[in-house]
């Protein structure tokens, strides 16, 4: 565990540099409008291929940790749902391109929105199957390549003086670049598409739809956002909100990246995982807790100084998210518990009671206060979700509250003797 943890945490710092370095990009070359714009499609694409997958993704994570043969269905079986759900969603948003269906978007936005789509659905898909079958290696090699394909895409863009179709072209390069690469690594893995298993397909369903309301719910509650902000106030500040919300989001690499180690390990010891589960979420709020404080300090100042004047206002809006950005670092853990644990309906209750409340508060306050309104609704619905999420986790495994939330002495000490030990060896070896 320790070691998945520490191989897939050094890939999140990575990925987080390389997601902060192409937002920056995006920004200082596109400007607010055309930052707004970029990020809306990609949005699109995203939430509508988590939309037409109905906890396929989540399915395939656990389904294929059974068997080789079950992958090589499961994977089959994907495959055939990309090229007919995902084939035919692409189509319907070409033919919505026609008409714009999005507030300050482009038809051609729709209409990259709508080929990214079946790329997005087969790389959620894929890059839970990497999981599933404990290839945390390939996981991380695909995710940070597709990310270093866009930055380096978007940097010659930005030296052409590109527009923003140019910028969702690359994006679409990025995303074929990512599918061709964990396709590959199932290869390696003896993971070949089989002819789709109609009796497979209905297990994985009917696991999918269970938690599939719930996956919907946290991607919405994390981006509906952005588009309210997009229809009441405009893409501009679509386009500086979002920079607060892409800058804030750098502390859940960490927690994502203990999620997603806890799932491969649920996934196959159930229940028996939540000590290790508890342990993992108390020092994930910790590590929230020692980051946020001095970034809460520093915010106006480095966004300003990264993005540039045009962005100021993006420092304050962080700064009121960064207290819930902190509390849902928990979630991050406990969802990828319960969900691996065979509970998606608890797991699914509580994001959409967030996302609830976060719609509720972003009606009440946006047209207050703009961003600042937005980032205070996101902040509330977040820390509520956080402590749904603890409860629940608490009654499905009997762990006590305090064993999930407060750090002890003696997981400092180990942190401690395993630096010490890594220390010791690396001296070792210079000697």
């Amino acid at each position: 565990m320790a070691r998945d943890a520490a191989a897939t945490i050094g890939s999140r710092f990575l990925l987080a540099a390389l997601i902060l370095a192409t937002d920056v990009v995006v920004a200082r070359t596109l400007g607010a409008d055309g930052k707004g714009r970029f990020t809306l499609v990609l949005l699109l694409s995203q939430l509508a291929a988590l939309a037409v997958a109905l906890g396929l993704d989540r399915a395939i994570g656990v389904s294929v940790a059974r068997s080789v043969a079950t992958a090589r269905a499961g994977l089959g079986n994907a495959l055939a749902w990309t090229a007919l759900v995902g084939g035919a969603a692409a189509l319907t948003g070409l033919a919505l391109a026609a008409a714009a269906a999005v507030p300050n978007l482009a038809p051609v936005d729709i209409a990259f929105a709508a080929l990214a789509l079946p790329l997005e659905l087969l790389i959620a898909i894929g890059l839970l199957a990497l999981l599933g079958r404990r290839l945390l290696a390939a996981y991380n090699a695909t995710r940070l390549l597709r990310r270093a394909v866009l930055l380096v895409g978007l940097g010659g863009v930005a030296l052409a003086g590109l527009d923003v179709p140019a910028a969702l072209a690359m994006n679409l390069v990025a995303l074929t670049v990512g599918t061709a690469l964990l396709l590959l690594a199932l290869r390696r893995d003896g993971v070949t598409p089989a002819r789709p298993d109609g009796s497979l397909l209905r297990d994985q369903l009917r696991y999918g739809i269970r938690s599939w309301p719930g996956s919907l719910a946290e991607r919405l509650q994390f981006r509906i956002d952005l588009f309210l902000v997009n229809a009441l106030v405009g893409v501009t500040a679509t386009g500086v909100y979002s920079v607060a919300a892409s800058v804030a989001e750098t502390l859940w690499y960490i927690p994502t990246a203990l999620g997603v180690v806890t799932f491969s390990r649920v996934a196959a010891a159930g229940l028996d995982a939540a000590p290790l589960t508890s342990a993992v979420t108390r020092v994930t709020l910790a590590f929230g807790l020692v980051v946020g404080a001095p970034a809460l300090v520093l915010a106006p100042f480095a966004v300003e100084m990264l993005y540039g004047a045009p962005f100021r206002d993006a420092g304050p809006a962080l700064q009121l998210l960064l207290p819930g950005i902190v509390a849902y670092g928990v979630v991050a853990v406990l969802s990828q518990f319960l969900l691996a644990a065979g509970a998606p309906g608890r797991s699914t209750l509580v994001l959409l009671t967030g996302l609830v409340l976060n719609l509720v508060a972003n009606a009440i306050l946006i047209p207050r206060f703009g961003i600042m309104g937005a980032a205070m609704s996101s902040s509330f619905s977040y820390t509520v979700t956080a402590l749904l999420m603890v409860v629940a986790f608490h009654r499905l495994s009997r762990q006590p509250l305090r064993a999930t939330l407060v750090v002890r002495r003696s997981d400092i000490r180990r942190l401690i003797e395993r630096m010490s030990g890594r220390a010791n060896r690396r001296d070792g070896r210079g000697a």
